[in-house]
């Protein structure tokens, strides 16, 4: 015999007794020993996980892709218990299909390499969940709800043993760059306006005409009169009576009759009318303030809960919001006054860089950079532990573009799936991380 098919054969022979033979051990073992209950379920799974590599994954049907967005290599995931993943499969291949499944408008169709055994893949659900990058997924992914927790209560265990020396070394400056802030935007703002000043006239006779004239003196004359007079109506007449008990018609008769004659210093009716309202009518309407006050409090309450008042009050807020040339203009003029004011930038500058201010950002510093250092090292890692698991997602995903599409996979119990259809998720989710080991002993076992 051919002395090279003799070795090729041995070779095939002893690498198919050894691959059996480990497998067998690892599965009877649990990962070459158990020290617990969990090291040795989790060494049959790796162990089983290693049986099905070996053998290859399985192809599953052509499946409706509903966005159109998943790409070749995106994983599958499962959940077989809450916060225990393990990656079951991968998309292998992409299709486009002319025949559209009635209901679904997608003609995409992507097929699966499946590695798990015991799960069907037609009576498993499907979705699909996206991460966009935008900053509340980066939040999400770095600050999972524990670690959220974790750094409020060190922020506030820290802000209960140094708020006051913190509030005291800091908020004299807050104050003192709002106090001289304020003048500087609002002279700035008259400046700017008065650069606009063509834009704002246009704008205003815009509004007047769109909002004042068509909603709003409509809405007076329809919703608010005839709240005002319901309310405001009986003390109005009890102040006007009294008013016109305490007038007296000879003194303003003569003094009119003298202001129209030909003496000089006409202004005789001018002094009864300030003589009248000092010591008449202000009593008068003193002495009626109690049914004043509680006449605007029923009127402000029936124009506050009157639906059709409020529905008109709010439509005429949304067009002077959503108009365009208005919000240009506002965003113009915010932009001159705040973000391009040289002279309130030189102003912060000498506040917070003067001897004071370095002295009292000093005192906040040495109170705050314990507990700062402690978060960072919670969010992005240590030297000794390396890259925090959350932070290394963010670099992945922003850094790399990794990590933006993901399949999870869920059992539907005595169904098959309709269609084979794999849904997206509109809720958030942070991409699964698949731990292959869990703690030090099963990774020492395993090397």
């Amino acid at each position: 015999m051919n002395p090279t098919i003799i070795y090729r054969t041995l070779g095939v022979l002893f690498w198919g007794i050894f691959v059996f033979a480990s497998s067998l051990a690892l599965l009877r073992s649990g990962a070459l020993g158990s020290t617990s209950n969990g090291s040795t379920s989790n060494g049959k799974q790796n162990a089983s996980s290693l049986v099905r590599y070996l053998s290859g994954p399985t192809q599953s049907p052509l499946l409706i892709d509903a966005s159109g967005e998943l790409h070749v290599g995106d994983p599958v995931f499962f959940e077989a218990r809450p916060g225990d993943w393990s990656q079951i499969g991968y998309v292998s291949r992409l299709s486009i299909d002319d025949k559209a499944v009635p209901g679904y408008e997608s003609t995409h169709r992507v097929q699966l390499a499946w590695y798990a055994s015991d799960l069907d893949p037609n009576q498993c659900q499907l979705t699909q969940f996206y991460s966009s990058g935008r900053l509340d997924d980066i939040v999400r992914m770095l600050l999972p709800t524990e670690k959220r927790e974790r750094i409020q209560q060190r922020l506030a265990t820290a802000f209960r043993t140094h708020g006051d020396a913190i509030s005291s070394a800091v908020v004299p400056l807050v104050e003192e760059s709002l106090r001289e802030s304020l003048p500087l935007i609002e002279r700035e703002m008259h400046a700017s306006v008065a650069r606009h000043r063509s834009e704002v006239d246009s704008v205003a006779s815009r509004l007047n005409r769109d909002v004042v004239q068509e909603r709003l003196i409509p809405l007076a004359k329809e919703q608010l009169l005839p709240i005002v007079k319901r309310h405001a109506e009986e003390p109005a007449e009890a102040i006007g009576r009294e008013l016109w008990d305490r007038a007296s018609i000879w003194r303003f008769g003569w003094r009119a009759v003298y202001d129209s004659t030909r003496i000089p210093n006409k202004s005789k009716v001018k002094e009864e009318w300030q003589r009248f309202v000092d010591e008449e009518a202000t009593e008068v309407i003193e002495s009626h303030m109690d049914e004043l006050t509680v006449a605007v409090q029923r009127i402000l309450a029936d124009v506050a809960s009157d639906p059709d008042v409020r529905s008109e009050l709010a439509q005429a807020v949304e067009v002077v919001a959503s108009d365009t040339q208005t919000r240009a203009l506002v965003q113009a003029i915010l932009k001159e006054s705040v973000v391009e004011n040289q002279a309130l930038r030189e102003r912060w500058r000498e506040i917070w860089t003067s001897e004071k201010a370095i002295a009292s950002l000093s005192i906040a510093s040495d109170r705050l950079e314990p507990v700062v250092r402690s978060i960072g090292d919670e969010i992005f890692g240590t030297r000794d532990g390396g890259i925090d698991p959350d932070f290394a997602r963010v670099l992945r995903n922003q850094i790399l573009g990794k990590d933006r599409r993901w399949l999870v996979a869920r059992p539907v119990s005595g169904q098959s799936v309709v269609a084979h259809v794999i849904r997206v998720s509109h809720e958030a989710m942070v991409f699964p991380i698949v731990y292959l080991a869990e703690d030090e002993h099963e990774i020492e076992v395993g090397q």
